[in-house]
């Protein structure tokens, strides 16, 4: 527990409202999660689970490492509208996550572990826990991912 301080502290630094402008209307996205789990592929890639509405999952994946981040819009957010954020969010937070994975690389760190709960709403909370438990299984987030 003690190695993962330091995670938990720059999973800290990623809890922060983004202003957006999507069309024509100011949106603030909120990140209220933070996941992060080993993984035994090197390459680079991101993904959006949508959970509602006004909620979704953005998954970064860099240098053995996904990066999930629970994050809560309080506007509906189209899914045309999906591109051009994700565009903006990974600019914006790449550099954070690449510390964040930089420090699990340093201390060796090899497993999953949701290491911010920012007041997630409980169906985001639900769909975190649902990516945390499918990794500790050895299985993939991206098998038919649905809340109850």
């Amino acid at each position: 527990m003690k190695d993962m301080l330091p995670l938990y502290s720059l999973a800290r630094e990623l809890a922060r409202d983004l202003v957006f402008e999507v069309d024509d209307e100011v949106v603030t996205l909120s990140i209220r999660g933070v996941l992060i789990a080993k993984i035994n592929s090197n390459s680079y890639n991101f993904s959006f689970f949508e959970v509602s509405e006004d909620e979704f999952i953005l998954a970064l994946q860099t240098s053995g490492y996904i990066v999930y981040l629970g994050i809560e819009s309080d506007n509906e957010i189209s899914e045309d509208a999906y591109s051009s954020i994700g565009r903006i969010l990974i600019s914006e937070l790449m550099p954070y996550v690449n510390l964040l994975v930089e420090k699990a690389k340093s201390i060796g760190y090899s497993g999953v572990d949701i290491l911010l709960d920012d007041d997630m709403s409980p169906t985001l909370k639900e769909a975190m826990y649902e990516i945390l438990i499918k990794h500790r299984r050895g299985k993939t987030p991206y098998e038919q991912f649905e809340i109850a």
